[in-house]
Protein backbone atom coordinates (compact mmCIF):
# COMPACT_ATOMS: atom_id res chain seq x y z
CA UNK A 1 0.00 0.00 0.00
CA UNK A 2 1.59 3.24 -1.15
CA UNK A 3 2.08 6.02 0.86
CA UNK A 4 -0.22 8.46 -0.64
CA UNK A 5 -2.82 6.07 -0.03
CA UNK A 6 -1.96 5.57 3.66
CA UNK A 7 -2.40 9.00 3.97
CA UNK A 8 -5.80 9.46 2.59
CA UNK A 9 -7.26 6.40 4.60
CA UNK A 10 -9.99 6.88 6.31
CA UNK A 11 -12.62 4.85 9.10
CA UNK A 12 -16.50 4.30 9.27
CA UNK A 13 -17.48 4.58 12.61
CA UNK A 14 -20.91 3.34 13.49
CA UNK A 15 -22.23 4.32 16.51
CA UNK A 16 -25.01 1.90 17.65
CA UNK A 17 -27.58 3.66 20.11
CA UNK A 18 -30.08 2.22 22.70
CA UNK A 19 -32.91 2.90 20.35
CA UNK A 20 -31.19 1.14 18.01
CA UNK A 21 -30.35 3.95 15.86
CA UNK A 22 -26.70 4.04 13.96
CA UNK A 23 -24.82 7.50 14.57
CA UNK A 24 -22.21 7.20 11.33
CA UNK A 25 -18.83 9.40 11.19
CA UNK A 26 -16.00 9.35 9.07
CA UNK A 27 -13.02 10.39 10.26
CA UNK A 28 -9.20 10.82 8.87
CA UNK A 29 -6.27 8.34 10.15
CA UNK A 30 -3.92 9.79 11.07
CA UNK A 31 -0.02 8.78 9.40
CA UNK A 32 2.16 7.17 11.52
CA UNK A 33 5.50 5.55 10.61
CA UNK A 34 4.65 2.68 8.68
CA UNK A 35 0.84 3.25 9.11
CA UNK A 36 -1.69 4.85 10.32
CA UNK A 37 -3.57 5.21 13.91
CA UNK A 38 -7.00 6.41 15.33
CA UNK A 39 -7.72 7.68 18.61
CA UNK A 40 -10.92 8.08 19.76
CA UNK A 41 -11.37 9.84 23.38
CA UNK A 42 -12.72 8.96 26.35
CA UNK A 43 -14.86 11.74 26.85
CA UNK A 44 -16.18 11.05 22.93
CA UNK A 45 -17.09 7.64 23.65
CA UNK A 46 -19.16 8.72 27.28
CA UNK A 47 -20.71 11.84 25.62
CA UNK A 48 -21.85 9.42 22.42
CA UNK A 49 -24.07 7.39 25.29
CA UNK A 50 -23.88 4.54 22.46
CA UNK A 51 -24.70 0.95 23.08
CA UNK A 52 -21.50 0.33 20.73
CA UNK A 53 -19.16 1.39 18.42
CA UNK A 54 -17.82 -0.53 15.11
CA UNK A 55 -14.77 0.86 13.70
CA UNK A 56 -13.92 -0.37 10.02
CA UNK A 57 -11.38 1.12 7.80
CA UNK A 58 -11.89 2.21 4.29
CA UNK A 59 -9.11 -0.59 3.61
CA UNK A 60 -10.62 -3.44 5.93
CA UNK A 61 -12.59 -4.35 2.83
CA UNK A 62 -12.86 -7.16 0.21
CA UNK A 63 -15.00 -9.32 -1.91
CA UNK A 64 -15.73 -12.78 -2.41
CA UNK A 65 -13.52 -14.46 -4.84
CA UNK A 66 -10.38 -11.85 -3.70
CA UNK A 67 -6.94 -13.52 -2.65
CA UNK A 68 -5.97 -12.72 0.23
CA UNK A 69 -7.41 -13.94 4.37
CA UNK A 70 -8.58 -12.61 7.39
CA UNK A 71 -7.19 -13.76 10.92
CA UNK A 72 -8.44 -13.31 14.57
CA UNK A 73 -5.99 -13.21 17.48
CA UNK A 74 -7.27 -16.65 18.74
CA UNK A 75 -6.20 -18.65 15.31
CA UNK A 76 -9.63 -18.85 13.27
CA UNK A 77 -9.31 -17.36 9.93
CA UNK A 78 -10.57 -17.79 7.04
CA UNK A 79 -10.52 -16.64 3.14
CA UNK A 80 -12.92 -14.28 0.77
CA UNK A 81 -15.47 -17.38 -0.30
CA UNK A 82 -18.99 -16.49 1.30
CA UNK A 83 -21.78 -14.12 0.06
CA UNK A 84 -23.42 -13.99 3.90
CA UNK A 85 -22.22 -14.47 7.10
CA UNK A 86 -20.42 -12.90 10.37
CA UNK A 87 -17.75 -14.31 12.40
CA UNK A 88 -16.49 -12.95 15.47
CA UNK A 89 -13.92 -12.87 18.13
CA UNK A 90 -14.97 -11.55 21.55
CA UNK A 91 -13.57 -13.34 24.81
CA UNK A 92 -11.45 -15.35 23.04
CA UNK A 93 -9.35 -12.19 22.02
CA UNK A 94 -6.21 -13.68 23.23
CA UNK A 95 -3.89 -10.94 21.89
CA UNK A 96 -4.54 -6.90 21.04
CA UNK A 97 -4.25 -7.55 17.57
CA UNK A 98 -6.06 -9.07 14.08
CA UNK A 99 -5.00 -8.88 10.22
CA UNK A 100 -5.93 -9.25 7.21
CA UNK A 101 -4.35 -9.27 3.62
CA UNK A 102 -6.45 -8.07 0.25
CA UNK A 103 -5.62 -7.45 -2.78
CA UNK A 104 -5.06 -3.66 -2.05
CA UNK A 105 -3.23 -4.04 1.02
CA UNK A 106 -2.16 -6.27 4.11
CA UNK A 107 -2.42 -4.68 7.44
CA UNK A 108 -2.12 -5.82 11.28
CA UNK A 109 -3.97 -4.00 13.57
CA UNK A 110 -3.09 -3.27 17.05
CA UNK A 111 -5.00 -2.19 19.64
CA UNK A 112 -3.13 -0.11 22.28
CA UNK A 113 -5.33 1.09 24.49
CA UNK A 114 -8.84 0.49 25.79
CA UNK A 115 -7.93 -2.99 24.46
CA UNK A 116 -9.51 -5.55 27.32
CA UNK A 117 -12.94 -6.81 25.97
CA UNK A 118 -13.08 -5.11 22.31
CA UNK A 119 -14.28 -7.41 19.87
CA UNK A 120 -12.77 -8.52 16.14
CA UNK A 121 -15.97 -8.92 13.38
CA UNK A 122 -15.87 -10.41 9.53
CA UNK A 123 -19.14 -9.45 8.01
CA UNK A 124 -20.02 -10.65 4.66
CA UNK A 125 -23.01 -8.82 3.06
CA UNK A 126 -23.79 -9.47 -0.86
CA UNK A 127 -20.15 -10.88 -1.11
CA UNK A 128 -18.80 -8.02 0.14
CA UNK A 129 -16.14 -8.41 3.67
CA UNK A 130 -15.35 -5.61 6.12
CA UNK A 131 -13.42 -6.40 8.85
CA UNK A 132 -14.16 -4.43 12.20
CA UNK A 133 -12.91 -3.58 15.56
CA UNK A 134 -16.23 -3.37 18.06
CA UNK A 135 -16.03 -1.77 21.51
CA UNK A 136 -19.77 -3.28 22.94
CA UNK A 137 -21.45 -2.44 25.42
CA UNK A 138 -19.20 -2.73 28.50
CA UNK A 139 -16.82 -0.21 26.91
CA UNK A 140 -18.68 2.01 25.40
CA UNK A 141 -20.92 2.69 29.09
CA UNK A 142 -17.60 2.63 30.97
CA UNK A 143 -14.10 3.43 29.55
CA UNK A 144 -11.85 2.91 31.20
CA UNK A 145 -9.06 4.97 28.95
CA UNK A 146 -9.03 6.50 25.34
CA UNK A 147 -9.19 4.01 22.72
CA UNK A 148 -6.42 3.95 20.29
CA UNK A 149 -5.87 1.51 17.25
CA UNK A 150 -2.45 1.32 14.88
CA UNK A 151 -3.18 0.06 11.31
CA UNK A 152 0.62 -1.29 10.40
CA UNK A 153 1.40 -1.82 6.53
CA UNK A 154 3.03 -4.66 5.52
CA UNK A 155 4.30 -5.04 1.93
CA UNK A 156 6.74 -7.61 0.17
CA UNK A 157 7.75 -10.58 1.43
CA UNK A 158 6.10 -9.31 5.03
CA UNK A 159 2.31 -9.57 3.66
CA UNK A 160 1.71 -13.09 5.01
CA UNK A 161 0.01 -14.07 8.50
CA UNK A 162 3.75 -14.66 9.74
CA UNK A 163 4.17 -10.94 8.63
CA UNK A 164 0.92 -9.81 10.44
CA UNK A 165 2.31 -12.24 14.30
CA UNK A 166 5.76 -10.53 13.57
CA UNK A 167 4.76 -6.92 13.32
CA UNK A 168 2.39 -7.32 16.52
CA UNK A 169 5.52 -9.48 18.26
CA UNK A 170 7.93 -6.75 17.58
CA UNK A 171 5.82 -4.48 19.21
CA UNK A 172 5.25 -6.13 22.42
CA UNK A 173 9.07 -6.78 22.38
CA UNK A 174 10.27 -3.25 21.83
CA UNK A 175 7.47 -1.76 24.17
CA UNK A 176 8.94 -4.21 26.59
CA UNK A 177 5.83 -6.21 27.80
CA UNK A 178 7.80 -9.48 26.52
CA UNK A 179 11.02 -10.91 26.43
CA UNK A 180 12.47 -13.70 24.17
CA UNK A 181 12.43 -17.07 26.28
CA UNK A 182 16.21 -17.61 24.93
CA UNK A 183 17.34 -14.50 26.63
CA UNK A 184 15.59 -15.09 29.79
CA UNK A 185 16.18 -19.01 29.80
CA UNK A 186 20.09 -18.16 29.74
CA UNK A 187 20.09 -16.57 33.60
CA UNK A 188 17.40 -18.80 34.56
CA UNK A 189 17.98 -22.60 34.79
CA UNK A 190 14.77 -23.62 36.26
CA UNK A 191 13.24 -22.15 33.40
CA UNK A 192 15.23 -23.39 30.85
CA UNK A 193 14.86 -27.19 32.47
CA UNK A 194 11.05 -26.83 32.92
CA UNK A 195 11.03 -25.65 28.73
CA UNK A 196 13.13 -28.68 27.81
CA UNK A 197 10.71 -30.77 29.57
CA UNK A 198 7.08 -31.82 29.09
CA UNK A 199 4.65 -31.13 31.58
CA UNK A 200 3.24 -34.04 33.41
CA UNK A 201 -0.10 -33.27 35.50
CA UNK A 202 -1.29 -35.65 38.13
CA UNK A 203 -4.34 -35.36 39.07
CA UNK A 204 -4.56 -36.52 42.90
CA UNK A 205 -8.01 -36.10 44.66
CA UNK A 206 -11.12 -34.51 44.31
CA UNK A 207 -14.65 -34.25 45.31
CA UNK A 208 -18.00 -35.33 42.07
CA UNK A 209 -18.11 -32.87 39.60
CA UNK A 210 -20.26 -31.46 38.58
CA UNK A 211 -20.93 -30.88 42.92
CA UNK A 212 -23.45 -32.63 44.82
CA UNK A 213 -23.62 -29.71 47.12
CA UNK A 214 -23.62 -26.24 45.46
CA UNK A 215 -22.94 -24.51 49.22
CA UNK A 216 -20.78 -26.54 51.19
CA UNK A 217 -19.65 -26.58 54.50
CA UNK A 218 -17.46 -28.85 56.42
CA UNK A 219 -20.20 -30.67 57.77
CA UNK A 220 -21.81 -31.65 54.63
CA UNK A 221 -18.74 -31.48 51.99
CA UNK A 222 -18.78 -34.36 50.11
CA UNK A 223 -15.79 -36.96 50.59
CA UNK A 224 -12.54 -36.21 48.83
CA UNK A 225 -11.38 -39.73 46.86
CA UNK A 226 -8.04 -40.09 46.61
CA UNK A 227 -6.23 -41.24 43.53
CA UNK A 228 -2.98 -40.52 43.33
CA UNK A 229 -1.13 -40.77 46.90
CA UNK A 230 1.70 -38.63 47.78
CA UNK A 231 3.63 -41.76 48.23
CA UNK A 232 2.26 -42.46 44.43
CA UNK A 233 3.42 -39.65 43.04
CA UNK A 234 6.70 -40.79 43.90
CA UNK A 235 6.06 -44.31 42.05
CA UNK A 236 5.23 -42.63 38.92
CA UNK A 237 8.72 -40.40 39.31
CA UNK A 238 10.57 -43.88 39.93
CA UNK A 239 8.43 -45.59 36.85
CA UNK A 240 9.84 -42.16 34.34
CA UNK A 241 13.39 -42.75 35.45
CA UNK A 242 13.19 -46.58 34.99
CA UNK A 243 12.10 -45.65 31.47
CA UNK A 244 14.50 -43.47 30.36
CA UNK A 245 12.57 -40.09 30.77
CA UNK A 246 15.33 -37.47 31.26
CA UNK A 247 13.48 -34.58 31.85
CA UNK A 248 9.91 -34.06 33.50
CA UNK A 249 8.11 -30.99 35.44
CA UNK A 250 5.38 -32.99 37.23
CA UNK A 251 2.47 -30.71 38.22
CA UNK A 252 0.05 -31.68 41.82
CA UNK A 253 -3.43 -30.92 40.56
CA UNK A 254 -5.38 -31.39 44.14
CA UNK A 255 -2.15 -31.61 46.56
CA UNK A 256 -4.25 -29.05 48.79
CA UNK A 257 -7.16 -29.46 51.07
CA UNK A 258 -10.39 -30.45 49.22
CA UNK A 259 -8.51 -31.76 46.45
CA UNK A 260 -8.72 -30.51 42.58
CA UNK A 261 -11.08 -26.94 43.37
CA UNK A 262 -11.87 -27.94 46.35
CA UNK A 263 -11.54 -25.34 49.02
CA UNK A 264 -10.54 -21.85 47.08
CA UNK A 265 -8.52 -20.06 47.59
CA UNK A 266 -7.83 -22.27 51.19
CA UNK A 267 -5.00 -24.14 49.65
CA UNK A 268 -3.34 -26.04 53.24
CA UNK A 269 -3.03 -28.23 54.27
CA UNK A 270 -2.14 -30.66 52.12
CA UNK A 271 -5.18 -33.22 51.91
CA UNK A 272 -4.62 -35.64 54.73
CA UNK A 273 -6.23 -38.56 52.33
CA UNK A 274 -3.06 -38.19 50.61
CA UNK A 275 -0.75 -38.63 53.19
CA UNK A 276 -0.80 -34.49 54.36
CA UNK A 277 1.76 -31.91 54.93
CA UNK A 278 4.72 -34.45 56.10
CA UNK A 279 4.18 -36.78 52.92
CA UNK A 280 3.94 -33.80 50.59
CA UNK A 281 7.13 -32.40 51.46
CA UNK A 282 8.91 -36.21 51.02
CA UNK A 283 7.08 -36.49 47.77
CA UNK A 284 8.60 -32.86 46.48
CA UNK A 285 12.17 -34.03 48.04
CA UNK A 286 12.27 -37.51 46.66
CA UNK A 287 11.00 -36.35 43.05
CA UNK A 288 13.90 -33.30 42.79
CA UNK A 289 16.26 -36.11 44.15
CA UNK A 290 15.62 -37.86 40.54
CA UNK A 291 16.38 -34.64 38.47
CA UNK A 292 12.62 -33.81 38.04
CA UNK A 293 10.90 -30.67 38.68
CA UNK A 294 7.70 -30.67 40.55
CA UNK A 295 5.55 -28.00 41.38
CA UNK A 296 1.80 -27.10 42.59
CA UNK A 297 -1.14 -26.27 40.63
CA UNK A 298 -3.08 -23.57 42.62
CA UNK A 299 -5.99 -21.56 42.16
CA UNK A 300 -6.45 -17.75 42.97
CA UNK A 301 -9.73 -16.51 40.69
CA UNK A 302 -11.83 -19.03 41.95
CA UNK A 303 -13.29 -19.16 45.38
CA UNK A 304 -16.02 -21.82 47.23
CA UNK A 305 -17.95 -20.88 50.62
CA UNK A 306 -16.04 -24.00 52.39
CA UNK A 307 -12.82 -21.74 52.07
CA UNK A 308 -11.80 -21.20 56.08
CA UNK A 309 -10.75 -17.36 54.67
CA UNK A 310 -14.43 -16.82 52.99
CA UNK A 311 -15.37 -13.06 52.99
CA UNK A 312 -17.44 -11.42 50.70
CA UNK A 313 -15.40 -8.52 51.20
CA UNK A 314 -12.09 -10.01 49.14
CA UNK A 315 -15.01 -10.80 45.65
CA UNK A 316 -15.56 -9.62 42.82
CA UNK A 317 -18.46 -6.81 42.36
CA UNK A 318 -20.25 -5.71 39.37
CA UNK A 319 -21.35 -1.61 38.88
CA UNK A 320 -24.53 -2.47 40.49
CA UNK A 321 -23.27 -4.10 43.33
CA UNK A 322 -23.75 -7.63 42.89
CA UNK A 323 -21.57 -10.57 41.86
CA UNK A 324 -19.34 -11.25 38.77
CA UNK A 325 -21.35 -14.10 36.76
CA UNK A 326 -19.75 -17.41 38.73
CA UNK A 327 -16.88 -19.29 37.18
CA UNK A 328 -19.29 -22.49 37.30
CA UNK A 329 -19.82 -25.37 39.73
CA UNK A 330 -16.97 -27.48 40.76
CA UNK A 331 -16.02 -30.04 43.56
CA UNK A 332 -16.16 -27.17 46.22
CA UNK A 333 -19.54 -26.29 44.61
CA UNK A 334 -20.41 -23.09 43.35
CA UNK A 335 -17.44 -21.14 42.77
CA UNK A 336 -17.35 -17.33 42.87
CA UNK A 337 -15.03 -14.49 41.49
CA UNK A 338 -12.05 -13.05 43.47
CA UNK A 339 -10.77 -9.13 43.02
CA UNK A 340 -7.74 -9.34 41.42
CA UNK A 341 -6.12 -6.67 43.52
CA UNK A 342 -7.21 -8.90 46.99
CA UNK A 343 -6.31 -11.93 45.44
CA UNK A 344 -2.92 -10.54 45.50
CA UNK A 345 -2.82 -8.95 48.68
CA UNK A 346 -4.60 -11.36 50.54
CA UNK A 347 -3.49 -14.48 49.36
CA UNK A 348 -0.72 -14.93 46.39
CA UNK A 349 1.50 -12.51 48.40
CA UNK A 350 1.43 -15.10 51.87
CA UNK A 351 0.61 -18.54 50.62
CA UNK A 352 2.87 -18.97 47.08
CA UNK A 353 5.82 -18.63 50.14
CA UNK A 354 3.83 -20.76 52.32
CA UNK A 355 3.75 -23.53 48.87
CA UNK A 356 7.75 -22.62 48.27
CA UNK A 357 7.95 -24.38 51.81
CA UNK A 358 7.11 -27.37 50.44
CA UNK A 359 10.78 -27.62 48.00
CA UNK A 360 8.57 -26.96 44.48
CA UNK A 361 10.70 -26.15 41.98
CA UNK A 362 9.42 -25.07 38.54
CA UNK A 363 6.91 -23.40 36.53
CA UNK A 364 4.09 -22.48 39.19
CA UNK A 365 1.03 -23.72 37.90
CA UNK A 366 -1.81 -21.08 38.51
CA UNK A 367 -5.19 -21.90 37.02
CA UNK A 368 -7.99 -20.03 34.76
CA UNK A 369 -6.21 -16.34 35.13
CA UNK A 370 -4.58 -16.84 31.44
CA UNK A 371 -7.59 -18.21 29.69
CA UNK A 372 -9.80 -15.67 30.38
CA UNK A 373 -9.94 -11.92 29.84
CA UNK A 374 -8.33 -9.40 32.82
CA UNK A 375 -11.47 -8.90 35.88
CA UNK A 376 -12.64 -5.87 36.87
CA UNK A 377 -13.70 -4.98 40.46
CA UNK A 378 -16.07 -2.44 41.22
CA UNK A 379 -15.91 -2.85 45.10
CA UNK A 380 -15.66 0.93 46.09
CA UNK A 381 -12.73 -0.59 48.79
CA UNK A 382 -10.48 -1.95 45.91
CA UNK A 383 -11.72 -1.11 42.49
CA UNK A 384 -9.79 -1.66 39.60
CA UNK A 385 -10.18 -1.75 35.99
CA UNK A 386 -9.76 -4.70 33.66
CA UNK A 387 -6.24 -2.59 32.79
CA UNK A 388 -5.48 -3.11 36.55
CA UNK A 389 -7.28 -5.88 37.06
CA UNK A 390 -4.15 -7.42 34.46
CA UNK A 391 -1.38 -5.80 36.56
CA UNK A 392 -2.37 -7.26 39.65
CA UNK A 393 -2.49 -10.74 37.92
CA UNK A 394 0.75 -9.80 36.50
CA UNK A 395 2.38 -9.51 40.20
CA UNK A 396 1.32 -12.98 41.07
CA UNK A 397 2.64 -14.39 37.92
CA UNK A 398 5.80 -12.36 38.45
CA UNK A 399 6.02 -13.67 42.35
CA UNK A 400 5.70 -17.17 40.93
CA UNK A 401 8.73 -16.58 39.58
CA UNK A 402 10.49 -15.60 41.91
CA UNK A 403 9.32 -18.53 44.52
CA UNK A 404 9.82 -21.47 42.21
CA UNK A 405 11.77 -20.35 38.79
CA UNK A 406 8.52 -19.77 36.46
CA UNK A 407 4.87 -19.19 35.93
CA UNK A 408 2.31 -21.17 33.97
CA UNK A 409 -1.42 -21.35 33.54
CA UNK A 410 -4.08 -22.31 31.68
CA UNK A 411 -4.11 -20.59 28.50
CA UNK A 412 -2.83 -17.92 26.24
CA UNK A 413 -3.96 -14.44 27.16
CA UNK A 414 -1.33 -11.98 26.85
CA UNK A 415 -2.15 -9.40 29.32
CA UNK A 416 0.65 -10.51 31.70
CA UNK A 417 2.77 -11.86 28.66
CA UNK A 418 5.84 -10.82 30.15
CA UNK A 419 5.88 -13.19 32.97
CA UNK A 420 4.01 -16.06 31.59
CA UNK A 421 5.77 -18.52 30.69
CA UNK A 422 3.86 -22.00 29.29
CA UNK A 423 0.62 -22.09 29.02
CA UNK A 424 -1.71 -25.38 29.16
CA UNK A 425 -3.68 -24.89 26.18
CA UNK A 426 -4.62 -22.11 23.84
CA UNK A 427 -7.68 -23.51 22.21
CA UNK A 428 -11.09 -25.74 23.19
CA UNK A 429 -11.76 -25.45 19.38
CA UNK A 430 -11.43 -29.04 17.32
CA UNK A 431 -9.67 -27.67 14.19
CA UNK A 432 -10.63 -30.78 12.07
CA UNK A 433 -14.56 -29.52 12.43
CA UNK A 434 -14.23 -25.47 12.00
CA UNK A 435 -14.56 -25.19 8.25
CA UNK A 436 -17.91 -23.60 8.91
CA UNK A 437 -19.65 -20.29 8.16
CA UNK A 438 -16.84 -17.23 7.28
CA UNK A 439 -14.27 -19.64 8.88
CA UNK A 440 -11.62 -21.93 7.12
CA UNK A 441 -9.81 -23.41 10.08
CA UNK A 442 -7.47 -22.35 12.57
CA UNK A 443 -4.15 -21.36 12.10
CA UNK A 444 -1.29 -21.26 14.82
CA UNK A 445 -1.70 -17.49 14.80
CA UNK A 446 -0.97 -17.01 18.99
CA UNK A 447 2.22 -19.29 18.47
CA UNK A 448 3.28 -17.36 15.23
CA UNK A 449 3.20 -14.37 17.44
CA UNK A 450 4.86 -15.95 20.89
CA UNK A 451 6.57 -19.27 19.91
CA UNK A 452 9.93 -18.05 21.56
CA UNK A 453 8.72 -16.15 24.11
CA UNK A 454 6.20 -18.28 25.80
CA UNK A 455 6.07 -22.37 25.35
CA UNK A 456 2.12 -23.64 24.51
CA UNK A 457 0.42 -26.24 24.16
CA UNK A 458 -1.61 -25.89 21.24
CA UNK A 459 -5.50 -27.83 21.78
CA UNK A 460 -7.51 -29.52 24.97
CA UNK A 461 -7.20 -32.39 22.71
CA UNK A 462 -3.38 -32.22 22.23
CA UNK A 463 -3.09 -32.90 26.23
CA UNK A 464 -1.86 -36.67 26.24
CA UNK A 465 -0.63 -36.42 22.39
CA UNK A 466 0.65 -39.88 22.18
CA UNK A 467 -2.51 -41.43 23.82
CA UNK A 468 -4.72 -39.53 21.53
CA UNK A 469 -5.86 -40.32 17.98
CA UNK A 470 -2.92 -39.63 15.22
CA UNK A 471 -4.43 -36.87 14.06
CA UNK A 472 -3.76 -35.48 16.93
CA UNK A 473 -0.11 -36.26 17.83
CA UNK A 474 0.47 -34.13 14.34
CA UNK A 475 -1.35 -31.15 15.30
CA UNK A 476 1.17 -31.07 18.81
CA UNK A 477 4.05 -31.21 16.52
CA UNK A 478 2.94 -28.70 13.49
CA UNK A 479 1.69 -26.18 15.84
CA UNK A 480 4.98 -26.61 17.90
CA UNK A 481 3.58 -27.67 21.19
CA UNK A 482 5.35 -28.57 24.34
CA UNK A 483 3.81 -31.68 25.23
CA UNK A 484 1.24 -31.65 28.39
CA UNK A 485 0.21 -35.43 29.85
CA UNK A 486 -2.36 -35.54 32.88
CA UNK A 487 -2.83 -38.56 34.99
CA UNK A 488 -6.83 -38.79 35.34
CA UNK A 489 -7.41 -35.84 32.52
CA UNK A 490 -11.19 -37.63 32.49
CA UNK A 491 -12.40 -36.74 36.02
CA UNK A 492 -16.14 -35.85 35.39
CA UNK A 493 -19.03 -37.98 36.47
CA UNK A 494 -21.23 -36.45 33.74
CA UNK A 495 -18.49 -37.83 31.21
CA UNK A 496 -17.84 -34.30 29.43
CA UNK A 497 -14.24 -34.26 29.35
CA UNK A 498 -12.97 -31.57 27.47
CA UNK A 499 -9.43 -33.07 26.75
CA UNK A 500 -10.12 -36.06 24.83
CA UNK A 501 -10.30 -39.68 25.55
CA UNK A 502 -7.16 -40.73 25.60
CA UNK A 503 -6.34 -40.89 29.55
CA UNK A 504 -3.62 -41.80 31.95
CA UNK A 505 -4.00 -43.95 35.39
CA UNK A 506 -1.77 -45.93 37.92
CA UNK A 507 -4.88 -47.05 39.89
CA UNK A 508 -2.31 -50.54 38.95
CA UNK A 509 1.27 -51.02 38.12
CA UNK A 510 0.39 -52.13 35.12
CA UNK A 511 -1.52 -49.51 34.17
CA UNK A 512 1.08 -47.40 35.57
CA UNK A 513 3.59 -49.08 33.19
CA UNK A 514 1.42 -48.50 29.91
CA UNK A 515 0.79 -44.62 30.76
CA UNK A 516 4.83 -44.13 31.40
CA UNK A 517 5.39 -45.28 27.77
CA UNK A 518 2.90 -42.92 26.69
CA UNK A 519 5.28 -40.46 28.47
CA UNK A 520 8.63 -42.09 27.29
CA UNK A 521 7.14 -41.91 23.71
CA UNK A 522 6.08 -38.67 23.67
CA UNK A 523 9.34 -37.20 25.46
CA UNK A 524 11.37 -38.67 22.31
CA UNK A 525 9.19 -37.04 20.34
CA UNK A 526 9.95 -33.33 21.96
CA UNK A 527 13.68 -34.44 22.99
CA UNK A 528 14.27 -33.47 19.12
CA UNK A 529 11.30 -30.59 18.58
CA UNK A 530 12.18 -28.60 22.19
CA UNK A 531 15.08 -26.65 21.16
CA UNK A 532 12.64 -24.90 18.55
CA UNK A 533 10.70 -23.73 21.81
CA UNK A 534 13.92 -20.83 21.90
CA UNK A 535 12.90 -20.08 17.96
CA UNK A 536 10.22 -17.59 16.56
CA UNK A 537 8.15 -19.46 14.74
CA UNK A 538 7.83 -17.29 11.70
CA UNK A 539 5.84 -18.76 9.03
CA UNK A 540 2.80 -21.79 8.61
CA UNK A 541 1.95 -22.62 4.91
CA UNK A 542 -0.50 -25.13 3.50
CA UNK A 543 1.59 -27.19 0.50
CA UNK A 544 -1.25 -28.57 -0.86
CA UNK A 545 -2.77 -31.75 -0.27
CA UNK A 546 -2.21 -32.85 3.54
CA UNK A 547 0.78 -31.43 4.07
CA UNK A 548 1.72 -28.46 5.95
CA UNK A 549 5.26 -26.73 6.65
CA UNK A 550 5.69 -24.72 9.82
CA UNK A 551 8.96 -22.12 9.63
CA UNK A 552 11.08 -20.95 12.65
CA UNK A 553 13.88 -18.08 12.94
CA UNK A 554 16.84 -20.83 13.02
CA UNK A 555 15.74 -22.17 9.41
CA UNK A 556 14.29 -25.03 10.89
CA UNK A 557 11.15 -26.20 8.80
CA UNK A 558 8.54 -28.82 9.70
CA UNK A 559 6.61 -30.85 7.64
CA UNK A 560 3.44 -32.31 8.48
CA UNK A 561 2.03 -35.09 6.28
CA UNK A 562 -2.10 -35.87 7.36
CA UNK A 563 -2.45 -37.79 4.09
CA UNK A 564 -2.65 -42.55 4.29
CA UNK A 565 0.31 -41.97 1.85
CA UNK A 566 3.82 -40.49 1.51
CA UNK A 567 3.56 -36.84 -0.08
CA UNK A 568 6.79 -34.46 -1.50
CA UNK A 569 7.08 -30.83 -1.29
CA UNK A 570 9.57 -28.90 -1.27
CA UNK A 571 11.80 -31.74 -2.68
CA UNK A 572 10.94 -33.35 0.98
CA UNK A 573 9.24 -36.56 1.44
CA UNK A 574 7.23 -36.32 4.28
CA UNK A 575 5.57 -40.34 5.50
CA UNK A 576 1.83 -40.91 5.47
CA UNK A 577 0.61 -39.33 8.97
CA UNK A 578 4.40 -38.69 9.95
CA UNK A 579 6.36 -35.53 9.64
CA UNK A 580 10.03 -34.52 8.99
CA UNK A 581 12.16 -31.46 10.02
CA UNK A 582 14.70 -30.10 7.47
CA UNK A 583 17.36 -27.32 8.40
CA UNK A 584 18.14 -25.06 5.82
CA UNK A 585 21.62 -24.56 5.20
CA UNK A 586 21.68 -21.05 3.25
CA UNK A 587 20.70 -18.63 5.52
Amino acid sequence: MGALTIFAATAVLNWTMPDGRIVTETYDLEPVDGGVRLEVSRDKILSMKAKSLDITPDFARARKGDDGFWVFSSGECGTFRCDEGKAECNRWQLMSVYGMKTPKCTFAAIVKKLKYYFTTRVTAKGGEYRMSCVLGEELCRAPYEDFEIEFRMLEGKEATMGGIARAYRDYQIKRGAAKPLKERAASNAVLRAAIDSPEIRIRQAWKPVPPLVLEQTPEDEPPVTPHVTFDRVVDIARSLKAAGVKNAELCLVGWNIGGHDGRWPQSFPAEPVLGGDAKLKECVKAVRDMGYLIVPHGNYLDAYRIADSWDEEWLAKTADGGFPESSGAWGGGKSMRICPQRAYERFMSRDMWRMGAYGFKGLGYFDVVSIVPADECHDPRHPVNRDEGAKWWGKGAALSKRVFGGFASEGAFDHFVGDLDSALYVSFNDPSKLNVGLVDRMAPFPQLVYNGVFAMNPFTRTVNFTAQERYWQLKLIEFGGRPTFYFYSKFKHDGKNWMGDGDLGCATDAELEKSVAKIKEGADIYAQLSPLQYEFMEEHDHLGGDVWRTTYSNGTRVYVNYGMTAATADGISVPAEGWRTVQLTNR
